[in-house]
Protein backbone atom coordinates (compact mmCIF):
# COMPACT_ATOMS: atom_id res chain seq x y z
CA UNK A 1 0.00 0.00 0.00
CA UNK A 2 1.41 3.40 -0.95
CA UNK A 3 0.89 6.41 1.29
CA UNK A 4 1.10 9.86 -0.22
CA UNK A 5 1.95 13.05 1.65
CA UNK A 6 1.27 16.62 0.57
CA UNK A 7 4.44 18.44 -0.41
CA UNK A 8 4.44 22.22 0.17
CA UNK A 9 7.02 22.59 -2.60
CA UNK A 10 4.69 21.29 -5.31
CA UNK A 11 1.82 22.95 -7.09
CA UNK A 12 0.61 23.13 -10.66
CA UNK A 13 3.15 25.05 -12.74
CA UNK A 14 5.89 24.90 -10.08
CA UNK A 15 8.93 22.78 -11.00
CA UNK A 16 10.04 20.06 -8.62
CA UNK A 17 12.69 21.38 -6.27
CA UNK A 18 11.40 24.97 -6.32
CA UNK A 19 9.76 26.18 -3.09
CA UNK A 20 6.13 27.09 -3.55
CA UNK A 21 6.43 30.59 -2.13
CA UNK A 22 3.83 32.03 -4.54
CA UNK A 23 1.32 29.42 -3.40
CA UNK A 24 1.98 30.28 0.25
CA UNK A 25 1.45 34.02 -0.13
CA UNK A 26 -2.34 33.82 0.14
CA UNK A 27 -2.07 31.65 3.25
CA UNK A 28 0.60 33.59 5.13
CA UNK A 29 -1.05 35.98 7.55
CA UNK A 30 0.64 39.28 8.54
CA UNK A 31 1.58 37.68 11.88
CA UNK A 32 3.18 34.75 10.05
CA UNK A 33 5.29 37.08 7.92
CA UNK A 34 6.35 39.09 10.96
CA UNK A 35 7.38 35.88 12.70
CA UNK A 36 9.40 34.75 9.68
CA UNK A 37 11.24 38.07 9.67
CA UNK A 38 12.01 37.63 13.37
CA UNK A 39 13.29 34.10 12.78
CA UNK A 40 15.42 35.36 9.91
CA UNK A 41 17.02 37.90 12.24
CA UNK A 42 17.13 35.96 15.54
CA UNK A 43 17.26 32.34 14.32
CA UNK A 44 15.29 30.44 16.97
CA UNK A 45 12.52 30.78 19.55
CA UNK A 46 10.75 28.38 21.87
CA UNK A 47 7.00 27.82 21.67
CA UNK A 48 6.59 29.87 24.84
CA UNK A 49 8.63 32.75 23.43
CA UNK A 50 6.58 32.84 20.22
CA UNK A 51 3.38 32.77 22.28
CA UNK A 52 4.58 35.75 24.32
CA UNK A 53 5.53 37.65 21.16
CA UNK A 54 2.42 37.18 19.07
CA UNK A 55 -0.37 35.05 20.57
CA UNK A 56 -2.89 35.25 23.38
CA UNK A 57 -2.50 31.62 24.47
CA UNK A 58 -0.14 28.74 23.86
CA UNK A 59 -2.78 26.47 22.29
CA UNK A 60 -3.44 28.93 19.47
CA UNK A 61 0.31 29.35 18.98
CA UNK A 62 0.88 25.59 18.76
CA UNK A 63 -1.93 25.12 16.28
CA UNK A 64 -0.63 27.85 13.98
CA UNK A 65 2.98 26.71 14.23
CA UNK A 66 2.02 23.14 13.43
CA UNK A 67 0.17 24.33 10.30
CA UNK A 68 3.25 26.28 9.19
CA UNK A 69 5.40 23.23 9.95
CA UNK A 70 3.23 20.98 7.77
CA UNK A 71 3.67 23.40 4.86
CA UNK A 72 7.45 23.63 5.25
CA UNK A 73 7.36 27.28 6.32
CA UNK A 74 9.01 26.63 9.69
CA UNK A 75 11.02 23.77 11.17
CA UNK A 76 11.40 22.55 14.74
CA UNK A 77 13.59 20.43 16.98
CA UNK A 78 14.06 19.54 20.64
CA UNK A 79 16.12 17.30 22.88
CA UNK A 80 14.78 14.25 24.67
CA UNK A 81 14.12 15.11 28.31
CA UNK A 82 13.06 12.65 30.99
CA UNK A 83 10.56 12.97 32.51
CA UNK A 84 8.39 15.08 30.25
CA UNK A 85 9.29 16.84 27.03
CA UNK A 86 11.41 19.84 26.19
CA UNK A 87 9.66 22.76 24.55
CA UNK A 88 9.97 22.79 20.77
CA UNK A 89 12.55 25.14 19.30
CA UNK A 90 11.30 26.78 16.10
CA UNK A 91 13.35 28.09 13.20
CA UNK A 92 12.95 28.72 9.46
CA UNK A 93 11.89 25.90 7.18
CA UNK A 94 12.72 25.80 3.48
CA UNK A 95 9.66 27.72 2.33
CA UNK A 96 10.14 30.36 5.04
CA UNK A 97 13.82 30.77 4.19
CA UNK A 98 12.96 31.03 0.49
CA UNK A 99 10.29 33.67 1.16
CA UNK A 100 12.85 35.82 2.97
CA UNK A 101 15.40 35.29 0.19
CA UNK A 102 12.97 36.33 -2.54
CA UNK A 103 12.01 39.42 -0.53
CA UNK A 104 15.62 40.51 -0.06
CA UNK A 105 16.82 39.54 -3.53
CA UNK A 106 19.38 37.07 -2.22
CA UNK A 107 19.99 33.54 -3.54
CA UNK A 108 17.35 31.03 -2.53
CA UNK A 109 18.88 28.28 -0.36
CA UNK A 110 18.59 24.66 -1.37
CA UNK A 111 16.54 22.30 0.84
CA UNK A 112 19.72 20.58 1.98
CA UNK A 113 21.25 23.89 2.97
CA UNK A 114 18.26 24.75 5.13
CA UNK A 115 18.26 21.26 6.66
CA UNK A 116 21.97 21.66 7.48
CA UNK A 117 21.23 24.97 9.21
CA UNK A 118 18.51 23.36 11.32
CA UNK A 119 20.80 20.44 12.24
CA UNK A 120 23.69 22.77 13.10
CA UNK A 121 21.46 24.99 15.22
CA UNK A 122 19.93 22.05 17.08
CA UNK A 123 23.39 20.70 17.94
CA UNK A 124 25.13 24.00 18.64
CA UNK A 125 26.66 24.42 22.12
CA UNK A 126 25.69 28.10 21.82
CA UNK A 127 21.96 27.31 21.55
CA UNK A 128 21.22 27.92 25.27
CA UNK A 129 23.09 31.24 25.02
CA UNK A 130 21.09 32.27 21.95
CA UNK A 131 17.77 31.31 23.55
CA UNK A 132 18.76 33.26 26.66
CA UNK A 133 19.53 36.38 24.64
CA UNK A 134 16.27 36.07 22.71
CA UNK A 135 14.37 35.44 25.93
CA UNK A 136 15.68 38.70 27.37
CA UNK A 137 14.29 40.69 24.44
CA UNK A 138 11.09 38.60 24.23
CA UNK A 139 10.28 39.54 27.83
CA UNK A 140 10.50 43.21 26.89
CA UNK A 141 8.57 42.81 23.63
CA UNK A 142 5.82 40.85 25.41
CA UNK A 143 5.47 43.56 28.06
CA UNK A 144 5.25 46.21 25.33
CA UNK A 145 2.30 44.33 23.75
CA UNK A 146 0.18 45.12 26.81
CA UNK A 147 1.55 48.48 27.97
CA UNK A 148 2.36 51.93 26.58
CA UNK A 149 6.08 51.03 26.63
CA UNK A 150 7.90 50.09 23.44
CA UNK A 151 10.89 47.96 22.51
CA UNK A 152 11.95 50.45 19.85
CA UNK A 153 15.12 48.61 18.76
CA UNK A 154 16.00 44.91 18.85
CA UNK A 155 19.20 43.90 17.11
CA UNK A 156 20.62 40.40 16.95
CA UNK A 157 24.21 39.48 17.69
CA UNK A 158 24.79 39.14 13.95
CA UNK A 159 23.57 42.66 13.18
CA UNK A 160 25.63 44.05 16.06
CA UNK A 161 28.70 42.36 14.59
CA UNK A 162 28.03 43.93 11.19
CA UNK A 163 27.74 47.40 12.75
CA UNK A 164 30.44 47.23 15.44
CA UNK A 165 33.09 45.39 13.45
CA UNK A 166 36.04 44.14 15.47
CA UNK A 167 35.84 46.72 18.26
CA UNK A 168 33.36 44.77 20.34
CA UNK A 169 30.89 41.91 19.93
CA UNK A 170 27.64 42.60 21.83
CA UNK A 171 25.06 39.87 22.23
CA UNK A 172 22.36 42.33 21.25
CA UNK A 173 21.34 45.96 21.09
CA UNK A 174 18.06 47.46 22.19
CA UNK A 175 16.20 50.64 23.00
CA UNK A 176 13.35 50.82 25.50
CA UNK A 177 10.87 53.71 25.49
CA UNK A 178 8.65 54.36 28.47
CA UNK A 179 6.73 57.53 29.36
CA UNK A 180 8.47 59.45 26.58
CA UNK A 181 11.98 58.52 27.71
CA UNK A 182 14.25 56.20 25.72
CA UNK A 183 17.19 54.24 27.08
CA UNK A 184 19.52 52.49 24.61
CA UNK A 185 21.91 49.70 25.50
CA UNK A 186 24.25 46.96 24.39
CA UNK A 187 23.61 43.55 25.96
CA UNK A 188 26.21 41.17 27.35
CA UNK A 189 24.41 37.96 28.30
CA UNK A 190 26.75 36.04 30.57
CA UNK A 191 26.05 32.38 31.32
CA UNK A 192 28.97 32.04 33.75
CA UNK A 193 31.23 30.86 30.93
CA UNK A 194 33.65 33.79 31.13
CA UNK A 195 35.72 34.97 34.11
CA UNK A 196 35.09 38.48 35.43
CA UNK A 197 38.39 39.85 34.14
CA UNK A 198 37.48 38.87 30.59
CA UNK A 199 34.06 40.52 30.85
CA UNK A 200 35.69 43.69 32.19
CA UNK A 201 38.23 43.64 29.34
CA UNK A 202 35.35 43.98 26.88
CA UNK A 203 34.65 47.46 28.24
CA UNK A 204 37.74 48.73 26.40
CA UNK A 205 36.03 47.91 23.12
CA UNK A 206 32.77 49.57 24.13
CA UNK A 207 34.63 52.72 25.22
CA UNK A 208 36.48 52.81 21.88
CA UNK A 209 33.25 52.29 19.93
CA UNK A 210 31.49 55.07 21.81
CA UNK A 211 34.34 57.50 21.25
CA UNK A 212 34.47 56.67 17.54
CA UNK A 213 30.70 56.83 16.96
CA UNK A 214 29.85 59.43 19.63
CA UNK A 215 27.46 57.08 21.43
CA UNK A 216 26.46 56.94 25.07
CA UNK A 217 24.48 53.69 25.22
CA UNK A 218 24.50 51.77 28.48
CA UNK A 219 26.18 48.36 28.64
CA UNK A 220 23.84 45.88 30.33
CA UNK A 221 25.40 42.69 31.67
CA UNK A 222 23.05 39.87 32.63
CA UNK A 223 24.84 37.72 35.21
CA UNK A 224 23.90 34.33 36.64
CA UNK A 225 24.57 34.80 40.38
CA UNK A 226 24.92 37.62 42.89
CA UNK A 227 28.43 36.42 43.73
CA UNK A 228 29.54 36.87 40.12
CA UNK A 229 27.88 40.26 40.02
CA UNK A 230 29.71 41.42 43.18
CA UNK A 231 33.07 40.35 41.78
CA UNK A 232 32.38 42.07 38.49
CA UNK A 233 31.49 45.34 40.23
CA UNK A 234 34.72 45.18 42.23
CA UNK A 235 36.70 44.98 38.99
CA UNK A 236 34.57 47.56 37.19
CA UNK A 237 35.34 50.11 39.91
CA UNK A 238 38.94 50.31 38.68
CA UNK A 239 38.27 50.26 34.95
CA UNK A 240 39.38 53.64 33.54
CA UNK A 241 36.41 54.23 31.21
CA UNK A 242 33.91 53.32 33.92
CA UNK A 243 35.69 55.23 36.69
CA UNK A 244 35.96 58.38 34.54
CA UNK A 245 32.30 58.21 33.57
CA UNK A 246 32.92 57.52 29.87
CA UNK A 247 30.92 54.31 30.00
CA UNK A 248 27.80 53.42 31.95
CA UNK A 249 27.64 49.75 32.93
CA UNK A 250 24.72 48.15 34.76
CA UNK A 251 24.29 44.54 35.86
CA UNK A 252 21.48 42.22 36.92
CA UNK A 253 21.98 38.73 38.31
CA UNK A 254 19.93 35.56 38.11
CA UNK A 255 19.15 35.96 41.79
CA UNK A 256 17.02 38.94 40.76
CA UNK A 257 14.37 37.11 38.76
CA UNK A 258 12.15 40.10 38.10
CA UNK A 259 11.38 41.27 34.60
CA UNK A 260 14.31 42.99 32.79
CA UNK A 261 12.24 46.17 32.65
CA UNK A 262 11.91 46.05 36.43
CA UNK A 263 13.95 47.14 39.43
CA UNK A 264 16.94 44.86 38.75
CA UNK A 265 19.75 46.99 37.30
CA UNK A 266 22.71 48.03 39.43
CA UNK A 267 24.87 50.74 37.87
CA UNK A 268 28.61 50.37 38.52
CA UNK A 269 29.55 52.69 41.37
CA UNK A 270 25.99 52.84 42.75
CA UNK A 271 24.21 50.89 45.50
CA UNK A 272 20.55 51.21 44.48
CA UNK A 273 18.94 49.16 41.74
CA UNK A 274 17.01 50.91 39.01
CA UNK A 275 14.33 50.07 36.49
CA UNK A 276 15.44 49.83 32.87
CA UNK A 277 13.57 53.01 31.92
CA UNK A 278 15.27 54.91 34.76
CA UNK A 279 18.86 54.08 33.83
CA UNK A 280 20.91 57.19 33.18
CA UNK A 281 22.21 57.40 29.64
CA UNK A 282 25.16 59.66 30.41
CA UNK A 283 27.62 59.70 33.28
CA UNK A 284 26.94 57.23 36.11
CA UNK A 285 27.08 60.19 38.52
CA UNK A 286 24.57 62.23 36.50
CA UNK A 287 21.23 60.36 36.61
CA UNK A 288 19.33 63.49 35.54
CA UNK A 289 20.95 63.62 32.13
CA UNK A 290 18.42 62.76 29.40
CA UNK A 291 18.69 59.38 27.66
CA UNK A 292 19.83 59.01 24.05
CA UNK A 293 17.78 57.04 21.57
CA UNK A 294 19.37 54.35 19.45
Amino acid sequence: MTTTHSDPRRNRGTPTGVPNVAGELRRLMPRDRWLLELLGEHQVFTTEQITALAFDNIHTARNRLNLLLARGVVARFRDAVRPGSQSWRWTLGWVGAAWLAYRSGTPVPRPGTVADRVNALSSSPRLPHLLGINGFFVDLAALARHSPAQLAVWWSERRCRDVCGDLVHPDGHGAWTEHGRTVSWWLEYDRATEPAHRVVAKMDGYAALHRAAELNHAVLIRMQTARQETELHRRLSTHPAVARGELLVATASGDHTMHPAGLVWLVAGHTTRLRLADLPAGLPTDPARPAAAA
